[in-house]
């Protein structure tokens, strides 16, 4: 299974790069700005388009700025196209692939390649949001036609305890990405292009800083979070929720003050590793940096019972945990300790199954496939990830190994439209789109000829998207087929690769 070589100079065999193109001190001082009022600051806007917000007292919370393509001031560059043969793919870009980590030579600026993407917006929160989630809606399964509109809910890292919520958002009109000098007459997005995106939201006061959430596959309105003060705590966020699917709604009220449904503070730490089980209704397992595992489950009248004795087994902190997509009693666990791990859930003594990475760094997220459910995908502190094979995993030798990252690995997941695919976010400011199934390409091979700075391109990348810093997490919209959204320090992107699925086409 061969995908055809995209137009672009940089994603050149089969990988497209995004390259943010402000300097770092300009994304710092947009990160830690910000008023005391309700308003989240939000902002949201395209590469190449300004977008309307709506804040929580219904009025635009900043004023919209374009992207500017300027030369970056730090964070990579590429070069002017004389300085390179072109590789023919897209003429208008030239210049060398850039890779996170790069030396930037005097003169050089990164050029961000529209044709890449479908669609590509960006939004901006007073606070860094850790971790998000995406709210399945009843907008339709497997869409395509622009304009897109999505829902998600992110937790703030404030810098005063009593600042941080959990924000509720609603992201509407998201059209296709325009690109300069080009038209497609077969366009679904031509009326209403010029329009500006909108980005509404509801909060709710939140006691800390939100390490991790995890909404409830069976209950979406259900949030459980991974609070800083070592609790856990489970939210309901139907009103919040409601709210935004009201037309004209969606930026009403203050800030909500209201009760968890729950709250468990039986950890002796506190921790990030947190996720519900997509089999057994209510089943929750929350694992902390002592290394204790806590199972929670479904209790009659509604409510939630937790196990006071723990799971034992990890040497350190416990930084992600996954339940299995098809077993109710079977969950996985990856910790400091660079070990994967496998439980029953009748044995709390031991893992039933343990697997030493042997690399001696923390085994930081790991993601178990929904589509094939014996694949799982670990990924490490060194910038590494795995995909493992659970009938064989007792080998301690994973099916594939990858190095590409040049930073810890801080978000792995896996596509639910394409099972060989993978979504990999990084410490090192870049989110890699990863095809299993693809194999060495000749006519790409042919195209990189004499280009260094595409030498080492694994066969199995082929998207890089960039223009965040510090990035945390990555998800794939369970609805719009190629779709991602990915949280950092600075800012919240969602995008659509252009070349998404073309190896099953």
């Amino acid at each position: 299974k061969n995908r055809a070589v995209h137009e672009s100079t940089m994603k050149a065999k089969r990988s497209a790069q995004a390259a943010e193109v402000r300097s770092r001190e300009e994304a710092t001082a947009e990160a830690t700005a910000g008023g005391s009022s309700l308003a989240e600051e939000l902002e949201f806007e395209d590469e190449f388009e300004e977008e309307d917000v709506v804040d929580g007292a219904g009025e635009e919370a900043a004023e919209m700025e374009e992207a500017e393509l300027e030369a970056a001031a730090a964070g990579g560059g590429g070069s002017s196209s004389a300085d390179m043969p072109d590789d023919g793919l897209n003429p208008s870009i030239g210049g060398r692939f850039y890779r996170a980590g790069d030396a930037i030579e005097e003169g050089e600026e990164l050029r961000v390649d529209a044709s890449a993407y479908d669609m590509l917006h960006r939004a901006r929160l007073e606070w860094p949001c850790l971790s998000f989630a995406v709210v399945p809606d009843a907008l339709g399964e497997d869409r395509a036609a622009f304009p897109h509109t999505a829902y998600f809910v992110a937790g703030t890292q404030a810098e005063a305890r009593g600042q941080n919520r959990l924000l509720c958002l609603k992201m509407s009109a998201m059209h296709r990405t325009k690109h300069d000098d080009e038209s497609d007459p077969e366009s679904d997005d031509e009326e209403g292009a010029d329009e500006d995106a909108l980005l509404e939201c509801q909060t709710i006061a939140h006691p800390g800083c939100v390490n991790r959430l995890k909404l409830m596959p069976q209950a979406p309105h259900v949030c459980a979070t991974w609070c800083e003060d070592t609790s856990v705590r489970l939210w309901d966020l139907s009103h919040q929720l409601g709210n935004l699917h009201a037309p004209g709604k969606g930026g009403g009220g203050a800030s909500a003050r209201g009760e968890p449904l729950k709250a468990f503070g039986g950890h002796g730490d506190e921790g990030y590793a947190l996720d519900w089980s997509p089999v057994a209704s209510g089943a929750l397992a929350s694992a902390d940096c002592a290394g204790k595992i806590h199972a929670w489950r479904g209790s009659a009248g509604g409510g939630w019972a937790v196990d006071a004795a723990p799971y034992e087994g990890h040497v350190g902190s416990v930084e992600d945990v996954q339940w299995s997509p098809v077993e109710a009693g079977v969950f996985m666990s990856c910790g400091v300790d660079s070990s994967v791990r496998v439980w029953d859930v009748r044995r709390k003594g031991a893992s039933a199954i343990t697997v030493d990475e042997q690399h001696g760094a923390d085994v930081n997220v790991i993601s178990w496939s929904k589509q094939v459910n014996y694949l799982v995908v670990s990924g490490a502190d060194d910038g590494s990830f795995r995909v493992w094979d659970l009938r064989s995993i007792r080998s301690g030798e994973p099916v594939a190994l990858f190095t590409w990252h040049r930073g810890p690995i801080t978000s792995v997941e896996w596509s639910p439209h394409e099972s060989s695919t993978i979504a990999v976010a990084g410490a090192d400011d870049q989110v890699t789109l990863w095809d299993l199934a693809l194999e060495d390409d000749p006519e790409a091979d042919s195209a990189a000829r004499g280009r260094d700075d595409l030498r080492d391109l694994p066969p199995q990348l082929y998207f890089v998207h960039q223009g965040q810093r510090d990035m945390k997490e990555v998800h794939w919209h369970p609805q719009i087929p190629g779709a991602l959204a990915c949280t950092a320090a600075d800012s919240f992107h969602v995008f659509k690769p252009a070349n998404f699925g073309d190896g099953q086409k």
